[in-house]
């Protein structure tokens, strides 16, 4: 069994150094974190999982563009990795995060002929 990673305790004006390297970490209230959902999935959430603010994929970011709250809206700004990101809404990022699939890459993929394996 892997022992899971400790996070890094910090504060919000300091997560987004830990959010460009992709480390685990969370806010000192816990209502902002960063975790390795699977190797190949890094996602930070405001207010747990129901929300995932950003996403990195080895490939890309991808920033949720919904609206909550005026914290998570805070969360969103301290935590925003300061690259190009790809705007999805919470439902794609949901879903994108339970599956691990970035459904456009796979069309992408299979209009180009490369296909992906599911």
């Amino acid at each position: 069994m892997i022992k899971p990673i400790k996070p890094i305790k910090t504060t919000n004006t300091k997560c987004r150094a830990l959010v460009q390297a992709q480390r685990t970490f969370k806010n000192s209230n816990g209502q902002l974190y960063g975790m390795w959902h699977n190797p190949c999935l890094y996602v930070v959430y405001s207010y747990g999982e129901h929300w995932p603010l950003f996403a990195w994929d080895g490939f890309a970011w991808y920033a949720n563009t919904d609206k909550a709250s005026v914290t998570t809206s805070h969360h969103y700004s301290y935590a925003h990795p300061h690259v190009t990101v790809q705007e999805r809404n919470c439902d794609w990022m949901k879903h994108f995060v339970a599956t691990g699939r970035n459904i456009f890459r796979q069309m992408d993929a299979f209009q180009t002929g490369i296909g992906l394996a599911a």
